[in-house]
């Protein structure tokens, strides 16, 4: 019995052992599994496990449709936008050129060379040559400045950036699709550096995602946004954005970007002298007696120290400029101390296109000779121009006008102003930031807020009207250079019992006092309007003035010298009294004493 037990022990001391010997080496190595695991989970020994290393589709993600074609990003996002790359340059659309980068420049619809015009010039790009001229020097540029493709002129981005501040970056080529950046604003951004080699950008915030590009370390990379506890947003230096894993970028900092050289403002000096106010009245004569015109207004010459009268006009599409100028109209004004710039009008003839003449080059040039030939043999002291009912294609030539019109008769001596409506949505194509660069006035015709043309009767300038169209213009102009136009004049209207309009007559500020006088009515101030208004019934239905008087236009002179204008001019010296001009003269005395 006692041997039995003894065996017995034996055996399961035995077992133990195959036991321990079964059980330490499988702890020993899950042991050091353990180990092997904290290990790599500190170092990141197996961090490149189970991440897929397939190649995005670049030419899919960049959206390219062509080889030679960059797609633009912007804000670091790709856009659907494609410019030409020609030669590794980029070449866009005209129009785009105006509508993104830079509104001065003009095509020549007649044979499509491209003009740029500063203070020193026009500067002229003719399609497929390596060079531009200014004022007929050549300067060359060792690329096509421009190229036709088509009815499409194609522009060197180069070139604009002679006149533009902006730059951009091309990138690609070869395997790869082509991108490009621009950027006409600058700041700071916001930057890491990659810590290691071989960090993937990625398509999508996931290691399975493909991979869009491989960055090594000390590549820079912008923080774009959309971070969470592993991923975050990224452009790299050649504009490809994705998604990369923080781990691998070191601390973020701020980076400012180093602006381009800024490009000249385009200069021009003015002929006028700002340091005396503008006290001007248009003189509206429509033949050659404007001498005895002239005198039969002479009581009101003292009040003003330049008048326009409109002598000039477009008498045909070939841009022949009839004149009914008067040399002892002009040494009459002088001997009074009175400057005389003569008015050009394209509203004399309507059958004359203001387009067909100003969209060609040559008949351009030939208004600019006739208009300082007559400037020259009258002793002009400056010309006033006055185009308008423009439609949005007759503009872009007559701004080119303006620009060469002004640096030819700067060079003659010669002011130059240009007339233009209260600023209205559908007025905008005037482009009056432009007239203001070139044109040492730009005039607000502040009046004709309801025409014949108008639906309803009412005020010809009411002072919210004025207000609105000095307060725009000086968005667009300085205020050196902004004159601003008054109404010597009311429009009598008769309307019916529903208020439809049954007759308008324009009459002198004096007329309009004796009809509302003679009708036995009384006008009242009506403070909306910062005018006299005055009604009365009539067999039609009834009669409605509003009265432009010495207390309407005190109160848009109240607004005018709050806003520090150059000057004040009046339509029309004929329509005037003499109680309206002393109200102007009190605010400005421009007469010798």
């Amino acid at each position: 019995m006692a041997y039995n037990s003894s065996r017995e022990a034996r055996r399961r001391r035995k077992r133990r052992r195959k036991i321990l010997q079964a059980v330490i080496p499988v702890a020993v190595a899950m042991l050091l599994i353990g180990v092997i695991l904290l290990i790599a989970q500190t170092t990141g020994l197996f961090d490149e496990w189970g991440y897929s290393d397939k190649a995005a589709d670049l030419r899919e993600y960049f959206k390219s449709t062509s080889d030679d074609t960059a797609s633009v990003v912007e804000n670091c996002e790709v856009t659907d936008d494609k410019i030409t790359v020609k030669d590794g340059r980029l070449y866009v659309p005209y129009e785009t050129v105006v509508e993104k980068y830079n509104d001065n420049f003009y095509l020549e619809t007649s044979n499509g060379n491209l003009l740029y015009t500063t203070g020193d010039g026009v500067y002229t790009a003719v399609p497929g040559e390596n060079y531009y001229t200014l004022e007929g020097n050549g300067i060359q540029a060792g690329y096509p400045v421009c190229y036709s493709e088509g009815d499409t002129l194609m522009v060197c981005l180069d070139y604009v950036r002679v006149f533009t501040n902006f730059e951009y970056q091309l990138f690609g080529g070869g395997k790869e699709p082509y991108r490009a950046e621009i950027k006409t604003e600058w700041g700071s951004e916001v930057v890491a550096d990659v810590s290691k080699d071989n960090v993937a950008i990625r398509t999508e915030p996931d290691k399975n995602a493909d991979v869009l590009k491989e960055l090594r370390k000390g590549n820079t990379v912008q923080i774009v946004g959309s971070e969470n506890e592993k991923w975050i947003r990224v452009m790299s230096q050649d504009l490809i954005t994705g998604f990369i894993e923080i781990k691998h970028l070191g601390e973020k900092y701020d980076r400012a970007e180093t602006p381009v050289a800024d490009v000249a403002p385009i200069t021009v000096k003015p002929v006028a002298d700002y340091s005396t106010p503008v006290v001007l009245a248009w003189h509206n004569v429509t033949n050659d007696s404007s001498t005895s015109a002239l005198k039969d207004n002479e009581k009101y010459l003292k009040y003003i120290n330049t008048i326009s009268p409109t002598w000039f006009a477009l008498a045909d599409n070939e841009g022949t400029v009839e004149s009914i100028g008067s040399s002892s109209y002009v040494e009459t004004c002088h001997a009074k101390g009175i400057k005389v710039w003569g008015l050009v009008s394209n509203l004399t003839y309507p059958e004359v296109s203001t387009y067909a003449v100003m969209s060609d080059p040559a008949k351009r040039a030939y208004v600019t000779e006739q208009l300082l030939s007559y400037a020259g043999q009258l002793k002009l002291d400056g010309i006033n121009i006055d185009f308008e009912s423009l439609s949005t294609e007759d503009a872009p030539p007559f701004i080119q006008f303006v620009r060469e019109f002004t640096l030819a008769a700067h060079k003659k001596g010669l002011v130059v102003s240009v007339d233009n409506y209260v600023p209205k949505e559908y007025t905008m194509h005037y482009d009056r930031e432009e007239q203001g660069i070139f044109a040492d006035y730009v005039i607000i015709m502040g009046y004709d807020e309801h025409t014949s043309g108008s639906e309803e009767a009412g005020s010809v300038a009411s002072i919210d009207f004025v207000l609105e169209g000095i307060e725009h213009t000086l968005e667009d102009v300085p205020k050196e250079k902004v004159i601003n136009g008054l109404p010597f004049y009311a429009r009598y209207w008769t309307v019916d019992e529903s208020g439809a309009i049954v007759d308008m007559q324009t009459l002198p500020m004096s007329k309009a006092k004796e009809t509302v006088a003679s009708a036995g009515a009384t006008a009242e101030w009506d403070d909306a309007t910062g005018q006299n208004y005055a009604e009365w019934s009539v067999s039609e239905g009834k009669a409605m003035i509003w009265l432009e008087d010495e207390k309407s236009i005190q109160a848009k002179l109240e607004v005018m010298k709050a806003h520090d204008l150059a000057g004040v001019a009046v339509w029309q010296l004929a329509f005037g009294t003499d109680e309206a001009f002393m109200i102007i003269d009190d605010y400005y005395r421009p007469a010798a004493e």
